[in-house]
């Protein structure tokens, strides 16, 4: 089964367990946490959160906590907007775009937080994973290779021997990044852009043959007169 990641709107900072179904969703993710979305946190920002009695899957005796992270929205935007310098080092060009969309994406909410879900995500099912989600955030603000390293794994994206040799998923770069945001806010790729469509009389390159164009009459010259025409 996959799991997922959801990144919700909330009215105030009491996060929830689980998201609710769909409401207030910003973007979601499978698999993985996007790098965007924890580029709007601090790891100050985790916290743990206790799943409900009605969750189908609570269990008195052994109480699932899993860790989360509430921000106020103003306060993830400028933060995104902090940490898009240092992830220009590491992004092509047509996944920094996708960090717009991103932004614009929590901009249009009406509600002054935003929480990001982690609890189907099974890497943060078991105790102490809220220090593992602490080192994803934190790494943004370094240069550790190896922690970067471990980062972008976490994305299933490849590093080299440093910063400058990433390689990301040609087919889901977009969803390591950002996730899959409503379509009003998804950027699209240089796959997705179409391209120009030639015109039709366009001239001939050297060497190839073109449509035959008619000459132009030179300046002053007359132009001569079927025989009949002078009787």
């Amino acid at each position: 089964m996959t799991s997922h990641s959801f990144l919700i709107a909330r009215p105030d900072k009491k996060p929830l367990f689980a998201s609710p179904d769909g409401v207030n969703e910003i973007a979601h993710a499978s698999d993985w946490i996007p790098i965007g979305w924890l580029a709007m946190f601090e790891p100050r920002d985790v916290q743990l959160v206790e799943e409900p009695p009605e969750s189908h899957t609570y269990d008195p005796e052994t109480i699932t906590r899993c860790p989360t992270l509430m921000r106020k929205k103003d306060a993830a935007i400028d933060m995104l907007q902090k940490r898009r310098a240092k992830l220009s080092k590491i992004l092509p060009p047509y996944l920094q775009e996708q960090l717009g969309g991103l932004e614009k994406a929590v901009r249009s909410s009406p509600l002054p937080y935003v929480q990001l879900v982690v609890s189907d995500l099974d890497m943060f099912a078991s105790p102490g994973s809220e220090r593992s989600l602490r080192q994803l955030i934190s790494t943004l603000d370094g240069d550790d290779v190896k922690q970067w390293r471990n980062l972008l794994a976490h994305v299933d994206t490849e590093m080299g021997k440093d910063l400058s040799k990433v390689q990301f998923p040609e087919l889901n770069g977009t969803a390591a990044i950002v996730g899959y945001l409503p379509e009003k806010f998804a950027v699209p790729t240089k796959a997705e852009t179409p391209k120009p469509v030639a015109k039709q009389n366009a001239k001939a390159k050297p060497g190839q043959k073109g449509k035959a164009q008619p000459k132009k009459q030179q300046a002053g010259t007359a132009k001569k007169k079927p025989w009949w025409k002078f009787w």
